[in-house]
């Protein structure tokens, strides 16, 4: 790993992003976070993850900026020519990658995903040197003097954490000829490590357990990480020197905090029709952004709240019935003098799908294994709802102490720092896949029969599509651990040897183009010296247990190395 007398951590979230910043080798020392200014003037440690571009597909602001310019466009052409995105980040959730991959702004229109996510990790970058230049009495610090780390959900596939990748390449962070300077933190992973240095003081105590997460070794604890758009959850325990170990493979789903903003919109739209609230969305796109952000602020409240009703919204469902008419007969909710007011009970029920996917994750999770877990961790920005730690609370309390940092929003931020600094205090981490890479062995027409043979040049015949295990799902595997394998050429002529990797959700198979195994990517060393012909040797290093997987094939005769990432996205 590259040494840095500076770490710069970039939390990317589905709502909300911002960085922290820290010089010092000790970990313990204060680390700063970003600051940025709301349209009222108020502080925060983070901004929204809304990114604008102008017709021309230019990059024009980023975060509040982005949504205060968006929404004082100076007439609704100019708002329609623009692409404003938000909460784009889910779009790297569950699903199929490739390099060209193409997500759909405010408007309707598309942008490559790859522009879109650089342009707004280049800002993030730009944002943090300057000021980090401030506070240096204008000392200055470019990309290439910072280890830069970058947090990703623990759920995420390793498709979306290569993309994640080469976005930070294209914005500049990190060069493809110096990847160690960008370090990848699991989300749950860096919010375990911050709240295991917490005193006790540091976690909120009022109707919960006024307690601190114990650092003695055997101490087992579930870390539910709760963003805007993922539920992300994994199992510590603390091991020796304070390190941790994973019990579970990371899990989750997609129900974090915006499924309960979508359940507000949806309402609304069954109030005043599809065809009403569609034809407000489309002529006025600033309002409703202004909408939205007023029901992502519900999430915070306990008791019953008021939402202004948009003017145009107002207008156009007044041309077909008055206002009072369509709250007639709904449950929870009533019309008050311009305004929608939704009773607690009402405001509870937006949560319910959500409440309800965590609390089936969590079960499944202590049922599936034998786990003696004593503290369930609550962080991220969600995680700051009340109706979600009462629910925890009622559901897990009995048997667990329900913890949840002071500032649970950014405990991922200053954890990513001290993770950075020190990778190896998760010092292993449960194989979500079973991996493995082809290899030959001699064609057996009893066992192989209907599989692809491979004759070399003296006639011999070779099954060539066996599945060699690497690693398998549901195996722990140490951070710094490596698997070793020696092959052999199948022709004496063979000047290089190609590694084809492949992983499965099936915990054992044989060949690698039985079903449910994909090929992730491969890997070319040359072997120009054929003196010795097939006696002659590679060693094949393969590293599972950090964020990311990496794979070194060395050809013993000539001493040629090659070193590669796998290529996880689709061509």
């Amino acid at each position: 790993m590259a040494n840095s007398l500076l770490y710069i951590a970039i939390d990317f979230g589905t709502s909300y992003s911002g960085y922290a910043f820290n010089f010092s080798e000790e970990v313990k020392d204060t680390v700063r976070v970003s600051l940025w200014t709301t349209e009222n003037g108020e502080k925060t440690s983070k901004t929204p993850t809304c990114i604008l571009f102008d017709e021309d597909k230019n990059f024009l602001k980023f975060g509040y900026e982005a949504m205060l310019t968006y929404t004082r466009s100076t007439t609704k052409m100019q708002a329609k020519n623009q692409y404003l995105f938000q909460h784009f980040k889910m779009e790297l959730y569950d699903k199929e990658i490739d390099r060209n991959l193409m997500i759909t702004a405010e408007n309707g229109a598309q942008m490559k995903a790859l522009t879109v996510f650089s342009e707004s990790l280049r800002y993030l970058k730009d944002h943090a040197l300057k000021r980090i230049e401030k506070n240096t009495s204008e000392k200055r610090f470019v990309a290439s003097d910072v280890t830069w780390v970058l947090t990703v959900p623990a759920i995420w596939n390793a498709a979306a954490k290569q993309f994640m990748r080469e976005a930070a390449v294209e914005a500049g962070l990190v060069t493809e000829s110096d990847p160690e300077r960008l370090i990848f933190a699991l989300e749950p992973e860096a919010a375990s490590v911050y709240c295991m240095q917490l005193p006790k003081d540091g976690f909120i105590a009022e109707d919960f357990s006024n307690d601190v997460l114990k650092q003695s070794p055997g101490t087992q604890y579930m870390v539910v990480d709760c963003g805007g758009g993922t539920i992300d959850i994994t199992v510590h325990e603390v091991v020796e020197e304070g390190h941790l170990k994973e019990l579970h493979a990371a899990s989750g789903n997609d129900m974090g905090g915006q499924r309960v903003d979508g359940n507000i919109i949806s309402f609304l739209k069954d109030i005043f029709s599809e065809e009403i609230f569609d034809k407000f969305e489309q002529e006025h796109p600033t309002e409703l952004l202004k909408l939205k952000c007023e029901i992502a602020n519900l999430k915070s409240y306990n008791t019953d709240v008021t939402i202004w009703c948009p003017l145009n919204l107002k207008e156009i469902a007044s041309q077909r019935q008055s206002m009072e008419c369509y709250f007639e007969g709904v449950c929870g909710v009533k019309w008050e003098d311009g305004a929608i007011m939704i009773e607690i009970r009402q405001l509870r029920r937006f949560f319910d799908n959500s409440l309800r996917a965590i609390e089936k994750n969590i079960k499944q999770i202590l049922k599936s294994t034998e786990l003696r877990t004593e503290y369930m961790l609550l962080v991220g920005g969600y995680s700051q709802s009340p109706t979600l730690l009462e629910f925890m609370q009622k559901h897990f309390g009995s048997r667990h102490k329900i913890l949840c940092p002071d500032e649970p929003q950014v405990a991922i931020l200053k954890g990513a720092i001290i993770y950075g600094k020190k990778p190896t205090v998760v010092n292993s981490r449960i194989s979500n896949l079973t991996y493995g890479f082809a290899t030959s062995i001699t064609f057996n027409e009893s066992v192989h029969k209907g599989k692809s043979k491979y004759v070399n040049s003296l006639g011999e015949e070779y099954c060539d599509v066996i599945f060699e295990k690497l690693v398998s799902k549901g195996e722990s595997v140490l951070c710094d651990e490596l698997r070793v394998f020696t092959r052999w050429p199948v022709n004496p002529t063979q000047t290089s040897m190609k590694f084809r990797f492949y992983s499965t959700k099936r915990q054992n198979v044989t060949y690698v183009d039985d079903w449910g195994v994909e090929c992730i990517g491969s890997l070319t060393v040359g072997m120009p010296n054929t003196d010795k012909g097939m006696s002659r040797k590679v060693r094949l290093e393969v590293q599972f247990g950090s964020t990311e997987m990496k794979a070194t094939a060395t050809d013993l005769e000539s001493v040629e190395t090659k070193s590669a990432r796998f290529d996880f996205m689709s061509k």
